[in-house]
């Protein structure tokens, strides 16, 4: 009696002290997303694509219902990427967007009005250490590619960036040297 019940105790100890080593739902995502992970996706459904990598590495992925009906199609060849920026490239070629909800990340085909928010904060904040006021979508409206060049060349124009020209050899229409092809001037 005496002996099952310093086991019991044991055991008791041995549980707390796993339980405080447990790790919380963000340490096993980091650790889930940092995995290195390779795959080649030829036309995969994006849900196909994103079964692989929950089976890799035991993140636990939601698509919205939108996605879900409409399951883009990407193809993908990584090796020995990180599960993170293998998911971003998921996105990118779907035209979706990730985001971290209720311990699981959920794709949608819409940004998250806050990530949008922080984005125009972020570019104003670029070209107000330049000095130049950056005009963002208004609303929920999210950054575009055009808004994003716009305000680069403004802050060029700012910074009175030249860019180089990196001269090219010139090529001319009459028979080379050896009268096997065009002439190529070699500066």
């Amino acid at each position: 009696m005496v002996r099952s019940w310093k086991l019991t105790l044991v055991l008791a100890m041995f549980l707390l002290a796993e339980a405080a080593h447990a790790e919380s739902w963000a340490e096993r995502m980091w650790r889930q997303v940092n995995k290195k992970v390779s795959a080649e996706l030829v036309d995969a459904k994006l849900s196909e694509a994103c079964d692989l990598l929950t089976s890799l590495t035991g993140l636990t992925i939601i698509l919205a219902p939108e996605v879900r009906q409409k399951d883009p199609v990407l193809t993908l060849r990584v090796k020995d990427m990180d599960a993170g920026t293998a998911l971003k490239w998921f996105t990118q070629l779907t035209e979706t967007y990730a985001d971290v909800v209720d311990q699981a990340i959920y794709i949608t085909d819409k940004p998250s009005a806050k990530v949008v928010e922080e984005e125009k904060q972020q570019l104003q904040e670029i070209g107000a250490k330049h000095g130049v006021v950056v005009e963002v979508p208004p609303g929920g409206m999210p950054l575009t590619k055009q808004d994003i060049v716009k305000a680069a060349l403004q802050i060029m124009e700012k910074e009175q960036v030249k860019v180089q020209d990196f001269p090219a050899p010139e090529v001319g229409l009459g028979m080379g040297e050896t009268g096997a092809g065009p002439a190529l001037d070699k500066r």
